[in-house]
């Protein structure tokens, strides 16, 4: 994708499998090429977004728009949802009151879920055996 064409761009960790999920849906629904996929670890990413703070980025959702701002968490997924065909129709139900912070929940709850299923970005690892035990599966 060509950098200066895109809207947004979003941050993944590659070594995260829940990160390259959502990079591999982010591509497909994308038909556009608004959105611009970089993987944070790259050093071309951190020379070119400085004011990036890696840590942030790789604890929740980042996306950083043509002035440089960054939006994190729900904020990263309103801005996506406004690009992407057939989510972008459904931009209107953030106006909705009761809507952002329902989402916000979401977001919350599947970011805790991630985090015990050992899917941390950083982590390189599926879950534990440890956990696997616990859960009763080998």
């Amino acid at each position: 994708m060509d950098a200066s064409s895109a809207r947004l761009t979003l941050f993944y960790d590659d070594t995260c499998p829940l990160c390259r999920r959502f990079k591999a849906a982010i591509e497909a629904w994308d038909s556009d090429c608004l959105i611009e996929v970089v993987d944070i670890a790259q050093a071309a990413t951190q020379r070119r977004f400085r004011h990036l703070d890696l840590n942030a980025a790789t604890q929740q959702l980042t996306v950083c728009d043509r002035l440089g701002n960054l939006h994190h968490g729900v904020e990263c997924l309103r801005r996506l949802t406004q690009l992407l065909p057939g989510l972008r129709r459904l931009t209107w139900a953030y106006q909705l009151p009761g809507v952002t912070p329902v989402i916000g929940k979401l977001y919350r709850t599947v970011h805790r879920r991630r985090k015990k299923l050992c899917l941390k970005c950083g982590e390189k690892s599926l879950p534990s055996i440890r956990h696997r035990a616990r859960m009763g599966r080998h």
